[in-house]
């Protein structure tokens, strides 16, 4: 491309050597002014032409510079453009310059990212939008048993084989930006291990996303709960032996006629009580073990929950009476849920123990049943003394207790409401509590209802 002012120059030097030729050679001046005359036109032309490609050029250089600064423009330190050719030279370098040291401050940034991910214990397994491996650290690596460089540009089927993994990195890719999918595997190799594995998408340039893997060791910890759960069912059987007799013993001593004295009566009576609660306590935690390890079978039916309350009414009908409490059940019509029968009993049975346990004498007990489009509620209230709402979160831990001492006088285990949060869990249910202290609890149950599919094609 030609400059202006070399043009300029060529033409005068040109100029120049015409007119001196002429003199030498004594040519006619209107020969010379013909010719001079006709390298102005040509200089001009030339001159225009080369002064309007620099133009042009000069706008593109400084559009680009105007971009460029737009595009770092969210920091401090930036060149101002000015409107002098002059200073073209000047401000393309000031903004290399600048754009230099972003990339290396990029650089660097990609560096500490890098790091903190490699040296993560969690694995982590990048995805492009075709399912082939863009990034691996160590830790997945050592999960997976597999070397990082015959992973990078495979697909997880091609390394991992496992039919779990490769389906949620393709189920990953389709979710928006905040979700992610989650799966429990057993993998055996190199080693036998249980890994919890989260699906995320990943935006990628070309408006597809990829996905990202990671992965976490969960063995030990899945180990030490089995442990748990063993000691507690071993332990949970071996106490009931002793304690049957104990508690058989101590029945036999109540009605004995020979301890009609003073105080033997009375701490045959207190060391029955004892023991039958810590044979409840053993009871409940042979409950708990076992839904825990999913030895429980929930075998679902629709269940007429009229019938189920009614029953369940009925049976604490005598305790309620002895603190002069109404036990009332508000559901009229037939409402069927899909549930397991059993359990929805043994939920119940620890709401309405509670409730009785915890209600000031005189007061009432309702339970009521709200319709929802896919759900029944269930709701059980009472007017107690209520629950502090700092307790309120952690009201379903096993063995936490709002007021201990009477808890204990009112021979509660701490593992009630626990038993019946998994129990909701197992039956695809939600469990709220609300309560306001001195004046009651209201505890809802959210049972989902059969569709038209599982509802009996005849009536029994």
């Amino acid at each position: 491309m030609c400059d202006a002012p070399a043009v300029q120059v060529g033409w005068m030097i040109a100029a120049m050597i015409v007119i001196g030729a002429g003199l030498t050679w004594e040519w006619s001046l209107w020969v010379i002014g013909l010719l001079g005359m006709a390298l102005l036109t040509g200089a001009y032309v030339t001159t225009a032409k080369a002064w309007k490609k620099s133009f042009d050029t000069e706008k593109i250089i400084r559009a680009g510079l105007l971009e460029l600064q737009q595009l770092t423009n969210s920091s401090e330190g930036l060149p101002m453009l000015h409107s002098s050719p002059e200073s073209l030279g000047s401000d393309f370098q000031q903004m290399v310059d600048l754009t230099s040291r972003r990339m290396g401050d990029l650089e660097e940034e990609r560096t500490k990212i890098s790091s903190i991910v490699q040296n993560l214990v969690e694995g982590v397994v990048a995805f492009d939008s075709h399912g082939q491996v863009l990034f691996t650290n160590a830790s997945a690596c050592r999960i997976l048993g597999i070397d990082d460089l015959e992973f990078q540009g495979q697909s997880i089927w091609e390394v991992v084989r496992n039919q779990e993994l490769a389906d949620l990195v393709e189920r990953s890719r389709d979710l928006a930006i905040h979700e992610r999918q989650f799966v429990e595997i057993d993998l055996h190799a190199p080693t036998r291990m249980t890994v919890e594995v989260y699906g995320l998408p990943f935006p990628l340039t070309n408006q597809k996303n990829g996905s990202v893997m990671v992965l976490h060791d969960v063995t030990q910890l899945r180990r030490l709960e089995q442990v748990r759960a063993e000691f507690i069912d071993n332990v949970s059987h071996e106490l009931r032996t002793p304690l049957a007799a104990i508690i058989g013993y101590l029945e036999t001593l109540i009605d004995e006629p020979s301890l009609e004295t003073p105080n033997n009566r009375k701490f045959v009576h207190v060391a029955h009580q004892h023991a039958e609660r810590l044979n409840r306590l053993v009871d409940d935690l042979r409950s708990l073990s076992e839904i825990e390890s999913g030895k429980v079978i929930v075998r679902c039916e629709a269940v007429d929950l009229k019938s189920v309350v009614d029953e369940v009414t009925e049976m604490f009908q005598p305790q309620a009476q002895k603190k002069a409490l109404h036990l009332m059940s508000h559901i009229d019509e037939e409402v069927r849920v899909w549930v397991d029968r059993d359990r929805v009993v043994q939920i119940l049975l620890n709401l309405v123990d509670n409730a009785i346990k915890y209600s000031f004498d005189g007061g009432s007990i309702s339970l009521n049943v709200q319709r929802l489009d896919k759900f029944l509620v269930l709701q059980v209230k009472d007017t107690g003394q209520g629950i502090p709402s700092t307790d309120l979160p952690r009201i379903t831990e096993r063995f936490y207790r709002v007021d201990r001492a009477r808890s204990r006088e009112e021979g509660g285990t701490g593992l009630g409401l626990s038993i019946v949060k998994h129990l909701v869990q197992l039956l695809n249910g939600q469990l709220r509590i609300h309560s306001v202290v001195g004046k009651g609890t209201n505890v809802e149950i959210e049972f989902p209802v059969p569709s038209q599919e599982k509802m009996p094609s005849t009536s029994t």
